[in-house]
């Protein structure tokens, strides 16, 4: 399965390693893309955590969310998508710019947004070094090339299929492997925004790893590595997007 990830990530990087995507706006809490950067106003409330937990759930201290979590051989992961927004983050959306779709997919991240780090890294080389907990919660990191790899071993030895395996139940237009969620992953078709276009909601999930594309075709530093899944394939993908453009983001603990 490694192999075929490799080769399905080399693959797809010559045919996802986009033109650069506008810059944008940045998303404030609302949703609706509003540049909070540039003399409108950003307004976060966090609320607090609850004194106890459902089994199962963790809290992110930041912000009172409460997220499913899931456990996969020895690792724990979110089994919903990073929600997190402050006013100081560059370039994160809501779907279409509608909170609603935040609430139910969660947000759609650049990779700099992603990894906590200054958008001048959109353009050049981070070259991150050991776990990165960038905007994920206290204890959790954004996973790295190598953990998603992990996570489709574990999958494919415990249940064959890896991207039925890994995705919600519901939500999908559904294709020629129906999702099963037996690992309890339960990931959401959030669709991306790339090119400046939001695109796939319903289709395809895509995910950041905090490893940047540092094969021929990254050219300067600006593209990132992706972890995938499409209803139409049992596998997983791979790829890069230019760091400016935004996917969704799961923390691995």
């Amino acid at each position: 399965m490694k192999k075929l990830f490799a080769f399905l990530a080399l693959v797809a990087g010559c045919c996802l390693v986009a033109c650069d995507s506008d810059s944008g706006t940045s998303a404030n809490e609302s949703g609706e893309g509003g540049n909070v950067s540039g003399g409108g106003s950003c307004s976060v409330e966090p609320k607090a955590c609850p004194e106890s937990l459902v089994e199962g759930t963790i809290c992110d201290s930041r912000d009172g969310t409460v997220y499913k979590v899931t456990k996969i051989g020895d690792m724990t992961w979110l089994a919903e998508n990073l929600r997190y927004y402050d006013c100081n983050m560059d370039k994160t959306w809501c779907y279409d710019n509608k909170q609603e779709n935040c609430e139910k997919y969660g947000r759609l991240y650049s990779w700099t947004a992603a990894m906590g780090l200054d958008k001048s890294f959109q353009k050049k080389f981070a070259d991150l070094k050991g776990p990165t907990q960038g905007a994920c919660p206290e204890g959790f990191h954004i996973p790295n090339y190598d953990e998603w790899n992990l996570l489709d071993s574990l999958v494919e030895a415990e249940y064959h299929y890896v991207s039925p395996s890994l995705r919600s139940k519901t939500g999908w237009t559904e294709r020629d492997y129906p999702a099963t969620d037996t690992t309890g992953f339960g990931a959401l078709p959030a669709g991306k925004r790339w090119l400046s276009k939001f695109d796939d909601l319903g289709e395809k999930t895509i995910f950041w790893t905090a490893d940047e594309d540092h094969t021929e075709f990254s050219g300067d530093g600006g593209n990132a590595m992706l972890y995938s899944l499409d209803a139409r394939f049992h596998f997983s993908g791979g790829g890069s997007y230019m760091k400016n453009d935004a996917v969704s983001v799961r923390c691995v603990k």
